[in-house]
């Protein structure tokens, strides 16, 4: 097999224990609210660093920047936990001056699945979230609501600084805002509260239905194998089988890939092979 490129490692730390429990219900919905997403949140969740944020304000024009921001290359980055390196923004530098207006969607990335880790960030994560789905098509609404009021909150939160602060110049003011934050609080909270059971029972169904979902993201973690998830639900049969071929069969790869981009799993220029490490 031709020599590859190895794909960037995940940043370990950000959701690196979300992956390997319960499939972190953060993590996945995280970055699928298209049109919401903000340079703030990829700040705040160590995607994109202050350095790399200021070069690219400064060599991409406005649109082309909000366009990268909406991008579902970059959502999927922030819901993998994924922080953006020195070839990642030369890439985005190069698209961008090269592609025209859907420059976007010429990003894709290069996913060696002879890296565990890349198997549960770039196929297991995405297909359980899909399989999940499943169960309540309801699911990808409720994961981006759950995201914006998330965001809602907060906005309340520094809200509810503020006014604290100007209370000591404005006292009767500050009580009166204060009272309305607190009103929005409780609404958002009680909002938040029934996703949350909603989404609680899905994924309580998708346990039953595979109990040994955690068993087998241990198993795979500590040995590499793909044994510990058996028996997996029937939808999922087309895709096991090549999965646990990747060492010996060189189509095995491309066929993970066709699998999940027919269900828009991954980008059209993502490129997913096998490669001893």
């Amino acid at each position: 097999m031709s020599q590859e490129d190895h794909n960037q490692r995940p940043q370990a730390g950000i959701f690196a224990g979300r992956r390997v429990s319960v499939v972190g219900q953060d993590a996945r919905s995280r970055g699928r609210a298209a049109g919401c997403v903000s340079a703030g949140l990829y700040r705040e969740w160590g995607i994109i660093s202050a350095r790399q944020l200021s070069l690219l304000q400064r060599l991409l024009s406005r649109v082309q920047l909000e366009q990268l921001f909406q991008s579902n290359w970059l959502q999927q980055r922030l819901a993998r936990g994924m922080a953006l390196e020195r070839g990642d923004i030369q890439l985005v530098l190069r698209y961008a001056s090269a592609q025209g207006e859907d420059w976007c969607d010429w990003l894709g990335d290069r996913i060696n699945l002879a890296s565990s880790q890349a198997i549960i960030d770039w196929v297991l994560l995405p297909v359980y979230s899909w399989w999940e789905s499943l169960f309540d098509e309801a699911i990808p609404s409720w994961r981006s609501a759950l995201i914006e009021y998330e965001t809602q909150a907060r906005q309340l939160r520094i809200r509810a600084e503020f006014w604290r602060q100007v209370s000591a110049t404005d006292s009767q003011l500050s009580e009166q805002e204060l009272a309305k934050v607190e009103r929005c609080e409780a609404k958002t909270q009680a909002e938040m509260a029934a996703l949350l059971l909603k989404l609680s029972d899905v994924c309580e169904q998708a346990r039953l239905a595979w109990p040994n979902w955690n068993q087998g993201m241990a198993v795979l973690l500590a040995d590499g194998k793909l044994d510990g998830f058996a028996p997996v639900p029937v939808a999922l049969t087309s895709l096991w089988e090549p999965l646990g071929k990747l060492d010996e069969d060189a189509d095995a790869a491309g066929a993970v890939q066709h699998f999940l981009r027919e269900r828009s799993l991954c980008r059209a220029h993502d490129h997913f092979y096998w490669q001893s490490l």
